[in-house]
């Protein structure tokens, strides 16, 4: 005890007392760094869990190939749901032999009353590339809905190609108030691509 008073004697009040200060405000910057990076985690967390999933298509040969969206979970609001798909001439192991052109279609599930719309850039400030939305039965009386997209789009063999597109659901909020039938339903989106290898150029060049 009297080696504790000793030492208590001989520190400095006034240093004490700014060293205590120091010391609580790091203490106190310290848990607010701590709890703005937890928050900060949740909140990139939180965001990376709503991303839209992309759906990449690769192209090195004609045909056709098909990828799916499960639209689950989607509740009205004002924005869209926003999915991004690519189309490109080359994968990691292959590229396009031959010039080729591709069409795409939007087959859909009608579960949900949404509305689409696909645009080329994604600030979805291009025009719907969407020329016709029709619905149509198949033999087992389920329906389905035709987004046709007119666009012919060209990628040459001589060089990487990739486009990206932009599908914009909007689910509006007027159906809130849905009824339960509504809720947990689950649409289904189609997305087709078609390729064709472009003979144009080939035609050109020998004056056909």
């Amino acid at each position: 005890m009297k080696g504790i008073k000793k030492i208590l004697n001989n520190v400095d009040l006034k240093d004490f007392k700014r060293y205590l200060f120091i010391s609580i405000v790091f203490i106190v910057v310290l848990i607010l760094v701590s709890s703005y990076q937890f928050i900060q985690a949740r909140y990139e967390s939180n965001v990376d869990a709503n991303l839209s999933p992309d759906i990449a298509f690769f192209i090195v040969d004609v045909g056709s190939q098909t990828g799916q969206l499960e639209l689950e979970n989607i509740v009205p609001r004002q924005a869209p749901y926003v999915y991004r798909f690519s189309v490109s001439n080359f994968n990691s192991t292959k590229h396009a032999d031959v010039d080729l052109t591709f069409k795409f279609e939007v087959i859909t599930t009608t579960n949900l009353p949404l509305s689409y719309a696909i645009y080329s850039d994604e600030d979805l400030e291009s025009d719907n590339m969407i020329d016709s939305d029709t619905t149509t039965a198949n033999t087992d009386g389920v329906y389905f809905r035709h987004l046709v997209i007119n666009d012919i789009n060209s990628m040459p063999y001589n060089r990487d190609v990739t486009y990206y597109y932009y599908l914009a659901v909007s689910y509006p909020e007027q159906y809130k108030n849905s009824p339960d039938e509504l809720s947990g339903m689950i649409e289904l989106v189609d997305i087709k691509i078609n390729a064709e290898q472009d003979v144009s150029r080939w035609a050109k060049k020998r004056n056909i």
